[in-house]
């Protein structure tokens, strides 16, 4: 319900474009007679090309998008949720191929018939081995989403050139595909050349590097420009020299002064423990503008903060930014051991010197995991969480089973998640509903 409410903006967006592909392409005249279900067929093939081209929109993460759907993690999940769309509607586009009425063009520099099969199969590959990003490395991932231009282009082919309307024209239906594909191959085009020499404009230096706990490394940048965010957000950094190498990640902003940015980071990947191992003072860093909607309203009413390990961070940026509260705050930090936990000195003390901040620390190793019964509710407090996805999917669970009428703010979100799980968990869901009804 969370997701619908803060993208109906991005999904609007999507129907109205959906709606008017299908009214321009049911109102267009054919170059031959055919039947209805010809113009069907190739207005399903068109809406697929638009599908295409909104997940690539979708990947370019720029204003505009992010704030269509309030925030990049529901731009994420959108992206997902269309590219799975797409992959079986490629199968339906084949199935209904059968009542096309095809105009091959003696021009096609080859099989454009071909072209739209082999697009098929390319895509489907290239899908399957996303499938296996959690296995892989970010950057490997990375490599491969680029070659998704490659079947699009394929597939814009196949339509341009064995359709049974001209395309290729100042029409409105060719304006309207023409701009599609535009806008397409423009998006594809950014994030394979441009985006990594566009979307980072503001440069850093690290000044100070800390161990904050057994593999949390907390960084110092300082940096010149004015930088605007507000406390929850985050950022994706950039480190040119190797072994980074150029590869874009997003870390929470864990705190700020006038001239630095603080982030603290968890060794939980190849590259974080790059981070904490290579990275060195006086490295350049550079890192975009600042993404993410769970930035703590400023309204009198009280807060619950639930976070789970390195999920602290946007907390501790609140925290170590305002010089007083406005709200009474309760923090309920949840880690696996000791060793996992960071600033518990500095929370303890906050504990004591504001009369409007209380501090719970639960080790789930000694107290078990952290469940809804330990939270104090009574009060009616917004609730805002940041951790591991388990964590977030189960205290949303017992959220809609005790108290369906509280929100429930979080971010918990994996940019390498795949198509096959998503599928599966929303199976399971399906599954589980079918059993209570």
């Amino acid at each position: 319900m969370a997701y619908l409410k803060q993208s109906w903006k991005g999904l609007l967006f999507i129907a109205l474009a959906m709606g008017l592909n299908g009214i321009i392409w049911l109102t267009a005249s054919p170059i031959v007679d055919q039947p209805i279900e010809s113009t069907v067929g190739q207005a399903m093939g068109a809406t697929l090309l638009l599908w295409f081209t909104i997940v690539f929109f979708l990947s370019t993460k720029n204003r505009f998008v992010t704030w269509l759907f309030t925030g990049l993690e529901n731009v994420y999940t959108t992206h997902r949720a269309l590219a799975m769309l797409t992959v079986l509607s490629i199968f339906v586009h084949a199935q209904l191929s059968s009542f096309i009425v095809w105009y091959f063009r003696a021009q096609a520099p080859f099989d454009p018939a071909s072209a739209g099969g082999l697009a098929r199969n390319l895509f489907v590959a290239l899908v399957v081995l996303a499938l296996l990003a959690k296995y892989m490395k970010y950057e490997h991932w990375r490599r491969i989403h680029r070659f998704m231009v490659f079947p699009y282009l394929l597939a814009v082919y196949h339509a341009f050139f064995i359709s049974s309307y001209e395309l290729v024209s100042f029409s409105v239906l060719g304006v309207w595909m023409m701009g599609v594909v535009v806008l397409g191959v423009l998006s594809s085009v950014y994030m394979i050349f441009f985006y990594r020499l566009t979307a980072f404009p503001y440069e850093g230096t690290v000044v100070k590097k800390t161990m904050v706990a057994e593999d949390v490394t907390e960084i110092e940048v300082k940096h010149a420009a004015d930088y605007r965010f507000k406390t929850g957000q985050f950022t994706f950094l950039k480190i040119a020299r190797k072994p980074f190498n150029g590869v874009p990640h997003p870390f929470s902003i864990s705190g700020a002064t006038e001239h630095s940015l603080f982030f603290t980071i968890k060794a939980i990947g190849d590259y974080t423990a790059i981070i904490k191992n290579e990275l060195k003072e006086g490295d350049t860093i550079r890192f975009t503008q600042a993404y993410g909607h769970m930035t703590f309203a400023d309204e009198p009413s009280p807060q619950v903060w639930i976070a789970g390990g390195i999920g602290i961070t946007p907390f501790l940026s609140h925290l170590r930014t305002v010089e007083t509260l406005d709200q009474h705050i309760t923090l309920y930090y949840s880690v696996k051991n000791h060793r996992d936990a960071v600033h518990l000195d500095y929370f303890e003390g906050l504990a004591k010197k504001w009369d409007r901040f209380t501090f719970r620390y639960f080790e789930s190793d000694k107290d078990g995991f952290l469940s809804l019964n330990d939270v104090d509710l009574t009060e009616n407090p917004a609730v805002f969480l940041c951790g591991p996805v388990p964590m977030a999917k189960a205290f949303k669970k017992q959220l809609r089973r005790n108290d369906q009428h509280r929100s429930l703010e979080y971010e918990a979100f994996s940019f390498t998640g795949t198509l096959v799980e998503d599928a599966i968990q929303g199976l399971k869901r399906l599954h589980r509903k079918i059993k209570r009804d």
